[in-house]
């Protein structure tokens, strides 16, 4: 059943918002598991009221993220926006119909645009990390010539640019909700099938990511997989959160 159109706008701009509020966390600020895709996933299930489809979708996505590595001068994919982009099209497409296999349908097109929105936001992370050495050099310049309160004003420029791209960005990623709507509406045999093909695939890449972290000692990543393998399994196969 669809939401009136008042509270359907304000999910809008909360979705909108958890994605600045995920771009801030994952660069200029904080830098803690808020920028997760598991923990936006949580919070834009809560918002839009399906728990289950943002479970799904944000444990994939979860799951892709940690097996992404900053390696060498290679920038990793923008999971914290494409986690975000990635669970709202489902999650707001999946509204639409409600039938199981179409909201399968959305699930798997939602860890599609997920991945592609996190691949495609490697670009303006460099055009950021571009205008944050610009601001950098302006900071000093102007601390040099006795202005203190350059930093406090390049911090600022910089939490605004972040926060306002990734809104952008997850504008943008929300004008396609017609043509995901629509394309799960026709192909939703053939993707709930393949959603449910990938479901092991999902799991054992997870178990991989698991093992990892336990061999390298990393008790605290190695649990937070545990934990997400759990969920992922109560979901996948009994089909409750």
């Amino acid at each position: 059943m669809s939401a009136p159109a008042g509270a359907w706008e304000a999910r809008l701009l909360g979705t909108l918002a958890i994605g600045g509020i995920a771009a801030l966390d994952a660069t200029p600020i904080a830098q803690t598991l808020i920028s997760q895709p598991l923990v936006t996933a949580t919070a834009l299930g809560a918002l839009w009221g399906d728990w289950v489809t943002a479970f799904e979708v944000g444990l994939v996505l979860q799951i892709l993220a940690a097996s992404t590595l900053p390696l060498g001068a290679r920038t990793a994919e923008d999971y914290s926006t494409g986690g975000v982009i990635g669970v709202a099209l489902a999650l707001i497409a999946a509204q639409r119909v409600p039938f199981e296999m179409y909201r399968q349908s959305c699930a798997m097109l939602g860890v599609i645009a997920g991945l592609l929105a996190a691949t495609l936001g490697v670009p303006l992370l460099k055009w950021q990390r571009r205008r944050h050495e610009g601001l950098a050099r302006w900071c000093e310049a102007a601390v040099r010539a006795g202005h203190p309160g350059a930093l406090a004003a390049a911090q600022r420029a910089a939490i605004t640019l972040a926060f306002a791209v990734a809104v952008a960005y997850v504008a943008v990623w929300m004008a396609a909700l017609p043509l995901v709507s629509g394309f799960a509406e026709r192909e939703s045999l053939r993707l709930s099938r393949a959603w449910t093909l990938a479901q092991p695939l999902w799991l054992g890449l997870g178990l991989a990511q698991l093992m990892h972290a336990f061999l390298q000692r990393r008790l605290a990543r190695a649990a937070l997989y545990g934990v997400s393998l759990v969920v992922a399994w109560l979901v996948f196969i009994l089909g409750t959160p």
